[in-house]
């Protein structure tokens, strides 16, 4: 990591190179350590120091942005060239009233832990040769990852806007595959994550009804989804649905439909960084003060997330939610979190007749009819058969065909307890759900993917 004081150094250096009235600039450190693992043993452990330095320029009202990893004078400047040779080259942006000006002050969160920051590897494959030790017993073996990081973000711009912050991040994903099945685990924290506890938890899904495995035919079947399901499809909901550019471009169905009850009463999706609960940070990446963000209230849509230039395009008051000054989405919900209700997991399953359990989703794919967020996916390592209330066999991988909309208006329950998932793509936030309950979930038969077995082993 860098301290403030070199971080804002080198922004300086962007600003001045920059030689425009509205310019901005990021800088963010990253020490990470990434720890993967198969068979039940630990076989990379790769640790990495990177830093890179982000420029954006407005030229003649269009706008302009270039990178780099290396942070002498020339190479600043060089860069700042580039960043205003794309400009000249860019759109003009509609109705842009420039950056960011004010300088309100940061909400209070937490976002660093020391211990976290300092973990070494040995300590890191300690606890994963628990979990491994654990696992013979039970009669499975393990594959994943389990990363720990810590990164300063320092932020810019030509109006007088300094930022910095520095936070840890701590993940991790189990697989624990058995005789007869897998099981999936996973979380994320500020603080370092219990590995040895993802690993009982994905053992008990590998082992559970193990020796009953059923099939069913294609049809509705109510569902009760973990979190990571869910997580998968915000994440694609994250890009069809709720930023700036899916408004303007008229694929989310929030088009027409701002202030209007689509969804169900029950469903409350906000873009929350200042939960402690989750993983809080103070402000975006164009320095503006991070807030509670509803998306979506109580069904309601209310607004998509936007960074300062759709802001300005879309007529839509700034949310707060420009994490990439070159990117094309124009705002990106990086803290989902989803409004919890008043049961228990166990209460959801003893409520349902006949419907199946789902631990996680994989190979969704979001862009089959992004108006009503018409998705395709398979279920995976965890998938169960309830009847009557109970658990009562395993089931295959099963391929699914679902709109998010229709299902996110079927909401039968939600637990009070709500988990963390983390994302591939950001060590800023993730996804904080409930386990949910929904009727009627659109199943077209089994996976039919050779290897699957593979897949798992690979994590």
């Amino acid at each position: 990591m860098r301290t403030e004081h070199d971080s804002f150094d080198i922004l300086d250096q962007a600003l001045n190179a920059a030689g425009t009235a509205e310019a901005d600039a990021v800088f963010i450190s990253t020490d990470q350590n990434i720890s993967r693992f198969a068979n039940s043993n630990v076989h990379q452990n790769m640790s990495e120091i990177s830093a890179e330095l982000s420029l954006r320029v407005i030229v003649d009202n269009a706008m302009g942005v270039a990178s780099t990893t290396v942070f002498d004078g020339a190479e600043i400047e060089r860069t700042a060239a580039l960043a205003r040779e794309a400009a000249r080259h860019a759109d003009p942006l509609p109705n842009f009233s420039g950056l960011y000006r004010a300088n309100e002050p940061l909400p209070s969160v937490r976002t660093f832990d020391e211990a976290t920051a300092n973990i070494a590897p040995a300590e890191k494959a300690r606890a994963l040769r628990t979990m491994f030790d654990r696992g013979v017993a039970s009669g499975v073996h393990f594959a994943g990852v389990y990363g720990t990081g810590a990164s300063s973000v320092a932020v810019a711009n030509t109006h007088g806007v300094r930022r910095y912050c520095t936070l840890t991040a701590s993940d991790a994903t189990v697989i624990a595959i058995g005789a007869n099945g897998s099981g999936y685990a996973t979380a994320v924290d500020r603080s370092n994550v219990d590995v040895t506890a993802l690993g009982e938890e994905a053992a008990f899904k590998a082992a559970l009804r193990a020796d009953v495995i059923e099939d069913i035919a294609p049809g509705a079947y109510d569902v009760i989804l973990e979190p990571p399901a869910t997580a998968e499809v915000l994440e694609w909901m994250g890009m069809i649905a709720f930023s700036g550019s899916a408004y303007e471009d008229g694929s989310s169905f929030f088009v027409g439909n701002i202030g209007n009850q689509i969804l169900g009463a029950n469903f409350t999706l906000t873009d929350d960084a200042l939960d402690d609960a989750f993983l809080p940070f103070p402000f975006d990446i164009e320095g503006l003060p991070k807030r509670r963000v509803a998306i979506i209230e109580r069904g309601i849509v209310r607004t998509p997330v936007v960074d300062k230039a759709y802001a300005d395009r879309l007529g839509f008051a700034p949310t707060a939610n420009g994490w990439s000054l070159g990117g094309s989405d124009h705002g990106s919900a990086l803290h989902l979190s989803i409004e919890g209700g008043d049961a228990t997991r166990e209460e959801l399953i003893r409520s349902t007749k006949h419907g199946i359990w789902i631990t996680r989703f994989n190979y969704v794919n979001g862009l089959l009819e992004p108006r009503t967020a018409l998705m395709t996916g398979t279920t995976r390592d965890g998938t169960f058969l309830i009847r009557d209330g109970e658990v009562v066999a395993r089931l295959p991988n099963l391929r699914w065909t679902q709109s998010i909309v229709e299902a996110f208006s079927r909401i039968e329950g939600l637990t009070r307890e709500r988990r963390r998932v983390g994302t591939w793509y950001n060590h800023f936030g993730g996804t904080i759900a409930p386990v949910m309950k929904i009727a009627g979930w659109n199943f077209t038969g089994k996976q039919q993917t050779a290897g699957m077995a593979q897949s798992s082993l690979e994590g």
